[in-house]
Order: structure tokens, then sequence, then C-alpha cells
């Protein structure tokens, strides 16, 4: 019986493995020429927690669709390349501006796009990729962002001329307006796009707790640093909640950061010692809304 069951079990992981990447834009022989594809599949649905258990929940927590899994021998470089595609924009730039880190170089090919020396990072429509490299050589971060081309290329990242870095992330028409005052030109690139437990707890532990029992939210988080103050900026887009779920989360949030709330419904949250001037000046942005 317990056989049966562990083959049961098995089946329902495999069950979502694609031989191939079929219609996923990566890229294949014609377009690395050279190349060895020594992995190439596709994990749908459920099937991603056979291959990242623990990393599977909060890619569903931003609406995954299915992940292509590429491993590439090329020019005497390995590489392993992710492509997600999420169910909107916002769940692959969100899940790519929680997995971004490090990033020597930004804007290589598109807005937003990440490269360091071991991996490549980039969101295009409902796509997040990213391609590691197992030597951290610079030919090997060459050879990623050829690679990045590729998929760029096939998702129409490359159509929409030069790079804009001061603009905020594409395919994203609700992205807090907020943000796109000029204080924050150049600053965009780091904010952080939360809208789930994982995420909060993960880039947030502190003030997670405040939100439990809440769904539907939104919060950006941003981290500014001026003149050797920093601030940590927050902006809550609330869900569907009751004025007693709103009034408690505000209280909540109170007993750690500065909370305003906006016109729009919004609560701008902000770090840092309180009536500083870097503190001050960011709160001070929202009369640059009205």
């Amino acid at each position: 019986m317990r056989q049966i069951v562990l083959v049961v079990l098995i089946n329902a992981f495999t069950a979502g493995i694609a031989a191939s990447a079929g219609d996923m834009p990566v890229p294949g022989e014609k377009d690395l020429p050279g190349a060895e594809f020594l992995r190439d599949e596709v994990y749908v649905g459920g099937a991603l927690w056979g291959l990242i258990n623990g990393g599977a929940d909060l890619y569903f927590e931003y609406g995954f669709d299915r992940m292509a899994l590429q491993e590439i021998l090329w020019q005497g470089e390995f590489f392993r390349l992710e492509l997600s595609r999420m169910t909107s924009p916002a769940g692959a730039w969100g899940i790519c501006s929680v997995s971004r880190h490090g990033c020597a170089k930004s804007d290589v090919l598109i807005n937003g796009d990440c490269l360091n020396r071991y991996q490549y990072q980039l969101f295009t429509g409902n796509y997040y990729l990213s391609l590691i490299n197992y030597s951290g050589r610079p030919e090997a971060s060459e050879l990623a962002v050829k690679i990045g081309r590729v998929i760029a290329s096939k998702t129409g990242a490359l159509d929409g001329g030069e790079i804009d870095p001061v603009a905020p992330p594409v395919g994203l028409p609700d992205f807090p307006e907020f943000f796109m005052q000029e204080y924050f030109d150049g600053l965009l690139h780091g904010i952080k796009f939360l809208r789930g437990r994982l995420g909060l707890q993960n880039v947030l532990p502190s003030i997670a707790h405040c939100f439990s029992r809440l769904d539907n939210y939104r919060v950006y988080y941003l981290q500014v640093r001026e003149e050797g103050e920093q601030a940590d900026i927050m902006l809550v887009k609330p869900g569907d909640w009751d004025e007693y779920e709103t009034e408690s989360l505000v209280r909540k949030l109170g007993e750690h950061l500065l909370v305003v709330a906006m016109e729009d419904g919004s609560l701008l949250c902000v770090s840092g010692p309180s009536g500083g001037e870097l503190q001050i000046r960011i709160v001070g942005l929202v009369n640059g809304l009205e």
C-alpha cells in the first residue's frame, strides 16, 4: 500500500513536467551556435514544488504559471536558466524585485535588469529570468547578457527604444504616483513589490505580523539614504478592508513607523529618527501630489 501511495505522489509531481520548453521564449540551438542543452524542461503549476520545494510558495504568491529550466554549456561556460511565466506583469516584476540583489550593473539591456558576477536577471511582460553562471568570470557575464538578449528579443522587450533609467517598471499601469516624483529618479529599481505574507516575511519580517488576517494588499518598499541618514519607505495599497481593519493596521504600524493616510486611501509609512530631516522630507512629498 505504501508503494502505491509513493507512485501516486511521484506522478503528481511529474505530471506537470514537459519534455521541452514548448512555447516558452527560451533560446534554442539556432540562437546560441555551438551550445549544448544538457537540460530543457518546463515545470507547470504545482510541479514547481518538485523543483524548488522551499521557494515555490513565494512564486505562487505572485501568480505562478510555469517555469522553463535549461542547463546550457556554451563556449566553455555552464549556465542554469530559469524563465518563469507569471499570470501578470506585476507578478513578474514582484518576484524579480524580491529576488534581485547585488547588482553591479543595471539597465544593461532593458529597464530594471540586474547583472552581477554570477547572475543576470530581468523581467519583461509576464516573464522573470534568472540566469546563473558558475564560473563568475567576465566572459561568463558577457555570454549571460547575450542569452538574455535572446529572451528580451523574443518577448518584445527590445522594441521600446532607448533605456530610460528613471522610468517606472514597464507594463504596470497602477504603479504608485507617489514614486513618480523627481525625488525618486534613479531609485525605482530598488523598490520591492510585496503582495502576500511570504513576501512580507522575507523582506520586512519585523512588521509582517501587522498584516495578519488581511489580504489583497500591495506594498511598495524602498530604502533611501541621504547625507548619512537612512529611511525605509513603505507605501501600502489596502485591499477591500473595512474601517476597523484599516484602523487596526494603522495602529499596529504606528508602533514601528510614522504613518500618513493619503487621499487615495494608501498608507505612507516611513522609518528613521522621529522628526529627522530625511523623514520630514519624504512625508512632505505627499504635498507634491495635490
